[in-house]
């Protein structure tokens, strides 16, 4: 991370399957830009006492409330087997958003290809830079998942700051907005209402997506105090299954970080 991070949250929760959720986020002012950095990971159980491992990092820089680059690390892991390691960069040009993409699932394959991210490939790397590692490979280049000007709205968000940081500036009467579903050839907008709920400080958000079934229908809620989220709940349900999960602040530390 450039400069040093004004704010870092951890949370922590659980969800269906014995499913354990922690989250790290890290939110800064930098150069003009506001960089919003968060490390997700769930474990789970599932049948047979299958362990899985999902991981996911998001790190977007934000100049003037506008997106303005896109960095994204998911790891999916079943025991001790690789199934997806992919590490995705989306950067703002005249005509929309760029993407790169470097992937990989055998380890001698992908280190003889990409030497020089040897350190990422390791599982105990991840929330750690890697940007600029990414940007000396070079990176594959993706139209596939390039995002157009059309859809590159100037309120657009993304997953991750929408949930743990933008939702804190919401205007009382909620709003609706554009979600760039990153790496998604198909699809890449999500478009989310989000109103307040009758508890104070809730705020509620149903989720409509092709990934999701609308009956019974999926939501999420985010609670908000002092302009800080302290709990954040969802409730999932698609053709592969249905999961519900709940985290919860443990604590932050450093100055809170405006717009």
């Amino acid at each position: 991370m450039p400069g040093r991070a004004a704010e870092i949250c951890r949370y922590a929760g659980t969800s269906d399957y014995n499913g354990r959720l922690s989250v790290v986020t890290t939110v800064e002012k930098s150069g003009g830009a506001l960089i919003v950095d968060v490390a997700a990971s769930v474990a789970a159980t599932q049948v047979f006492w299958v362990k899985l491992q999902y991981s996911m990092q998001e790190r977007s820089v934000w100049r003037g409330g506008r997106l303005d680059d896109l960095a994204v690390n998911t790891r999916y892991f079943v025991g001790a087997h690789i199934v997806r390691q992919i590490w995705d960069r989306f950067q703002r040009g005249p005509d929309g958003f760029h993407a790169w993409r470097v992937q990989g699932k055998k380890p001698a394959e992908f280190l003889g290809k990409f030497p020089g991210f040897t350190r990422e490939w390791d599982a105990s790397a991840f929330g750690q830079p890697w940007v600029d590692d990414f940007q000396k490979l070079p990176p594959e280049r993706r139209p596939d998942l390039d995002l157009a000007t059309n859809e590159a709205a100037p309120d657009l968000r993304t997953p991750f700051a929408l949930a743990f940081y933008w939702d804190r500036y919401l205007a009382a009467g909620g709003t609706a907005v554009p979600v760039f579903m990153a790496g998604f050839k198909t699809d890449k907008i999500m478009r989310i209402a989000i109103a307040p709920s009758t508890d104070i400080g809730v705020w509620h958000a149903p989720l409509h997506y092709v990934a999701l079934s609308e009956t019974p229908p999926s939501s999420a809620a985010a609670t908000i105090a002092d302009r800080q989220l302290t709990r954040l709940s969802f409730d999932l349900h698609g053709s592969a299954g249905s999961a519900k999960g709940v985290l919860s602040r443990i604590g932050c530390s450093g100055d809170k970080v405006p717009p």
